[in-house]
This record gives structure tokens, C-alpha cells and sequence, in this order.
């Protein structure tokens, strides 16, 4: 990688950290330049993640939106884990603007797990403040706490030091004390945020950071104090062009100065407020469609995304996480799961005899044919090149075992014709099982099917080894 695209690539990282997304949006294009010059997919990946975040946060949803179809396209084919951290964290800002706080809560733990693992700590710290803030609004405030306090805790010692992220975690920890009814605590972190200057800068954090200062000063019974800073609320509301923040901070003031019998002020307001929910019955009309074209669309690319798009069984990421589902329910129930994997003998040879879209078509065809064998409630996917695993949930193994040779059996009758040369193919085929709840997690149940496979390997191919405790 050049060194003119490296140093564009840590400007776009670091307009992101600092909340500076139109200039953000700028560099992408720059950078979309040299990756369509280049031919380079994951350059291509990366500005489109980027695009997506930026027009998002500047409230251009539909540009956000085909740039997050470009990606998730891309992403299936070509992506590595960290275009599935980014993908995770364009896709919680689809559930958080269609109000899904459910599946936004899932791909934000996910991505936080991701995150960790990949090293990506600014990222881990924004959407621990995003979860927090998620849980907060759930009611679920001792965790919104818990998560908060880890994202601040990450912000404050990540290098290069970002006072957005660290700000942005403060207030995602004062909110959650705040719903504890730990008003001190969240009074004290309000007040960090308000005497740093680098609050002037992000109009929506401001618009927060203000907003539950003046919830604070109404339990406080300071309503004077209260309305002042609803008053700034309101225009950091209007610079960050949120309608919805600027209705809810207006109902709050026309209450205040109903208690305080400030009528005329009452009536000003009230005035602005009617002008408000026109534009926003407005908004609310233009967006309802596009909210429901984006729900449809979200529906095909979460398809997408959970499916293999050269052989239409499951993708890894969907297997993977039905399977931890099913082995954490398993360890429950005692029930038995068992692990199939397999991959096709010799397709090297194949693909560099034949070329590699005779390899493609051999991978789709063995890809149906096996999991046309196994139960509807079973799974397969596709876990790279020309290797698949079988989740079966509720079988024993040697129950599986038989699944697996006819499976074997099924391969060995195809008939392949290439240059008019026909040609037969082989399987090697590895199980084990859970022992009946004692394996709680994927990557271990599969790593010990693949020794098994190996051991298949090993033995001559075109057969099924199991693996029970190190024997075969």
C-alpha cells in the first residue's frame, strides 16, 4: 500500500473519531478515487463503510443507505472479519433508525466481542457508548452503566488520544446514573462535559449533553436553571437539524413555563412548537416510505448477508451464530448436536486442470446435493473455498454418522463432464459431538470435526472419521 493511501486512510479514521464528517465525506471520495484506479475491493469496502457513517450522521439517509448496499455486496464476497466489524456497525445504524432496539442491542454486542478481538479499540469505545445508551433508553439502566463505564474506561487509554470518544462515553455513563437516580454522580459528569471545549463542536452531543443537564436541574426543583439550558438544547438541536430532539425539548419548555406561569413565554414557544410538528408531519410523510423501502431492503441484504452467495446454503457468520445458539441451549438441555465437516477431495488439482468456474460449479452442486440429505431443522454453510459444515441438533452420533455416508455415497454417483472427459468426485468428511451439552461453543465443536476430517484425509480420503477424545 502506497504511502499517500495509508495517510489518507488514517485522516478518514481520524475525522471519524473526532465526529468531523463532512470533511470525512471529502476523503472518501478521494479514497474511492484510488481504489477504482486500483481495483482494489477492499479500499472499495473501506470508503463505502465510511460513506455510510458519514451521511448517516449528517442525516442524508438515503446516500447512507446505497453506500451500505454497496458495502454489504462487497463485503459478501470479498469481506475479512474487520469488514464484518464495520459492516455490524453500519447495520446497528439501520435497527437505530427504524427503531428496532432489539436487533440494534445484538449487532452492537456482537460488534463489541468483534472489536475486541480484531484490536479495534476506538470502535469497541463508541459502541459501548451506542449499547449504553440503547440500554438506557430500554430501562435497563445498571447495565447501560456497566457497558458506558467500559467504554470510557477504553477511550481514556486509547492511543491516539480521541476527546470525542471519551466525551461521547461520559455522557452514555452520566445518562444511565441519571436513570439509577444517581443524580450527584451524573450531575458531576455532566458538568465535565459542559466545561470541555471540545463539546462545541458536536452539535448532537451537545443537544444531549444540555438536555439532561436540564432534566437534573428539574429534579433539583431549579426550573430557571432548567429552561436556560433547554434554551441551548434547543439550538444545538436545530444545528444538528434533529427535528425530533427539538419537539421533545420544546414540550419540556412548554411545561416549565406553564408551571412557572410564564404565559406569554408559554404561548411563544407553543407558536414554534406548531411550526415544528408541521415540518416534522412533513419529514414524517417524505420518510414513511422510504422507512419502509429501507425495512424491505434491510430485510434482502440481512438474506444477504446470511447466505452464500455462490452456493446459497448459509453463510459462515449465520452458521456460526446458530450454532452458539444451539450449543448454549444445549448445555441447558443436555441435548446432543453434532458437528459434520467436510470439503471435497482434490479440487486444486481440479480448479488448475479445468479452471476455476468448473471448480465453482462442482462447489454448488456437492453444496446441494449434500444439504438436500439432512433434515430441514439441520444447518449447512459454507466456511470457505470448498469446505462446509453441518450443524444437526438432537441426533446422536452415530445417528449422523449414517447421514454422513450417504452423503459420502451421493458425491461418489455425481457425474462431472469436462472436456468431454467425465469425472468423479470424493468426500472427506469429519464429525463430532457435544457430548450432550458439554461443549458450549462453535469453534470448539468444529475444531475437533476438523481434526476428524484430517484424520479422513490422512486415511486415504473418500471417507467419515469421528473424533471421540483423541481416537478414531
Amino acid at each position: 500500500m502506497s504511502v499517500h493511501i495509508q495517510n489518507l486512510q488514517e485522516s478518514i479514521q481520524s475525522l471519524r473519531n473526532h465526529g468531523r464528517y463532512n470533511e470525512m465525506i471529502e476523503a472518501c471520495y478521494q479514497l474511492l478515487q484510488e481504489a477504482t484506479d486500483l481495483g482494489d475491493r477492499q479500499l472499495q469496502m473501506d470508503a463505502y463503510v465510511n460513506f455510510a457513517l458519514g451521511f448517516y450522521k449528517i442525516g442524508d439517509i438515503k446516500d447512507a443507505f446505497l453506500y451500505i448496499e454497496k458495502h454489504a455486496m462487497l463485503c459478501e464476497i470479498y469481506g475479512n472479519e474487520s469488514d464484518e466489524l464495520d459492516s455490524n456497525h453500519i447495520f446497528f445504524l439501520l435497527y437505530e433508525y427504524t427503531g428496532n432496539y432489539v436487533k440494534a442491542k445484538h449487532v452492537l454486542e456482537n460488534t463489541i466481542v468483534l472489536g475486541s478481538k480484531l484490536g479495534k479499540y476506538n470502535l469497541v469505545s463508541e459502541n459501548c457508548s451506542e449499547l449504553s445508551s440503547v440500554l438506557s433508553c430500554t430501562g435497563n439502566h445498571e447495565e447501560a452503566l456497566r457497558v458506558g463505564e467500559k467504554g470510557a474506561r477504553i477511550a481514556a487509554h486509547h492511543e491516539p488520544y480521541c476527546p470525542f470518544l471519551l466525551m461521547k462515553a461520559t455522557l452514555a455513563v452520566a445518562e444511565a446514573h441519571f436513570g439509577l437516580k444517581d443524580f450527584e454522580t451524573a450531575k458531576s459528569l455532566i458538568q465535565t462535559v459542559v466545561q470541555d471545549s471540545v463539546l462545541e463542536s458536536y452539535a448532537k452531543e451537545k443537544a444531549k449533553c444540555y438536555r439532561l443537564l436540564a432534566e437534573m436541574q428539574r429534579v433539583q426543583q431549579k426550573p430557571i436553571d432548567a429552561l436556560a439550558s433547554l434554551a441551548i438544547a434547543e439550538d444545538s438541536a436545530k444545528n444538528a437539524n434533529n427535528l425530533k430532539q427539538q419537539k421533545e425539548i420544546q414540550e419540556v419548555q412548554i411545561e416549565l413555563h406553564s408551571e412557572l406561569k410564564n404565559f406569554e413565554k408559554g404561548f411563544e414557544i407553543q407558536a414554534r412548537h406548531i411550526e415544528l410538528l408541521k415540518e416534522i408531519h412533513f419529514q414524517d410523510t417524505v420518510n414513511a416510505a422510504m422507512k419502509l423501502e429501507m425495512k424491505v431492503k434491510l430485510q434482502e441484504l440481512e438474506r444477504q448477508a446470511n447466505t452464500d452467495f455462490l452456493t446459497e446454503v448459509s453463510s459462515r457468520r449465520a452458521l456460526e451464530e446458530t450454532a452458539n445458539e444451539w450449543l448454549t441451549q444445549a448445555s441447558l438441555s443436555e441435548e446432543n448436536v453434532v458437528c459434520i465437516a467436510f470439503d471435497i477431495d482434490n479440487l486444486k488439482t481440479l480448479n488448475d486442470t479445468y479452471g476455476h468456474a468448473f471448480g465453482d460449479q462442482v462447489i454448488r452442486r456437492i453444496a446441494r446435493v449434500c444439504s438436500d440429505l439432512l433434515r430441514r431443522s439441520d444447518i449447512t454453510g459454507r466456511i470457505g473455498g470448498d469446505e462446509f459444515v453441518s450443524i444437526l441438533k438432537g441426533i446422536t452420533v452415530e445417528a449422523a454418522y449414517k447421514k454422513a455416508q450417504r452423503m459420502l455415497k451421493a458425491v461418489n454417483g455425481l457425474s462431472f463432464e469436462q472436456n468431454g472427459e467425465k469425472l468423479s468426485l470424493t468426500l472427506s468428511i469429519g464429525l463430532a459431538e457435544n457430548a450432550y451439552g458439554s461443549i458450549k461453543e462453535y469453534d470448539k465443536l468444529y475444531h475437533k470435526a476438523d481434526i476428524a476430517l484430517y484424520r479422513a484425509k490422512n486415511k486415504g480420503k473418500n471417507q467419515v472419521c469421528i473424533y471421540r477424545n483423541e481416537t478414531y
